[in-house]
């Protein structure tokens, strides 16, 4: 009876939030996704029974979460068991290991992939230097404390290197990088003014990173997901 009144409950607060982002009620909100999961939750998923729900009666059209950014292969039990429709994934060329068996899962289960941070926290569109002030309450203050700053400076200037002489800035390097693997749908930097989504709208047209470069960017995979924890 617990577990009902809970999933009651829960209903109550999921139907609540959708309902105060569709402008009419007849419009069903296209992807709902909760930001974010974590693994101890897929013992018993209540979130996404409600989610499922709302889909069926016609309230989303589709629903997905997004992954903790420490663990993200915890998610791929939950595709696995159709459980989501999206996943919102951290993947970059640092963060490459997505690639191994999240991103195949994705695939394999017919999961629309949304590619976040493709920029690294701003880091991969070359604009940071090891002199860079981030304002109090940014979250890169504590992200790139310490070292990580000047060894993350360190690193991009090895990819700027590397494509020297291409068609691509690194900010459209990245971009491509990341729309390159055929389980992603689509990517969503962070964009502050309209003179920036337009730039990275423009990304979509250019031609695809050929297998040489791509090659090439993959030999800049960085292991480092912990500096989420802080």
């Amino acid at each position: 009876m617990l577990m009902a009144v809970n999933l009651l409950w829960l209903k109550y607060l999921v139907d609540k939030n959708v309902k105060t982002v569709i402008i009419y009620e007849s419009d069903p909100t296209d992807i709902l996704q909760l930001h974010t999961w974590t693994r101890a939750w897929n013992r018993d998923p209540k979130p996404l029974e409600v989610l499922s729900e709302l889909k069926k009666e016609g309230k989303v059209r589709f629903f997905g979460i997004s992954t903790p950014a420490h663990d993200q292969n915890s998610v791929i039990q939950l595709m696995r068991e159709g459980l989501i429709d999206t996943l919102q994934v951290i993947y970059n060329i640092f963060e490459q290991e997505p690639a191994a068996e999240l991103l195949p899962a994705a695939l394999d289960q017919g999961v629309g992939i949304i590619v976040r941070v493709p920029f690294d926290e701003s880091s991969l569109t070359g604009k940071l230097t090891e002199d860079t002030r981030f304002e109090e309450g940014d979250f890169r203050n504590e992200y790139f404390a310490g070292d990580r700053l000047k060894k993350t400076v360190e690193r991009v200037k090895k990819i700027e290197a590397d494509i020297q002489g291409s068609e691509y800035n690194l900010s459209q390097a990245a971009l491509k990088f990341a729309l390159a693997h055929s389980a992603v749908s689509t990517v969503i930097p962070g964009m502050r003014n309209p003179s920036q989504v337009e730039l990275n709208c423009a990304v979509s047209e250019m031609p695809d990173i050929s297998g040489d470069f791509m090659v090439k960017l993959h030999d800049h995979n960085w292991r480092k997901a912990f500096w989420y924890l802080g």
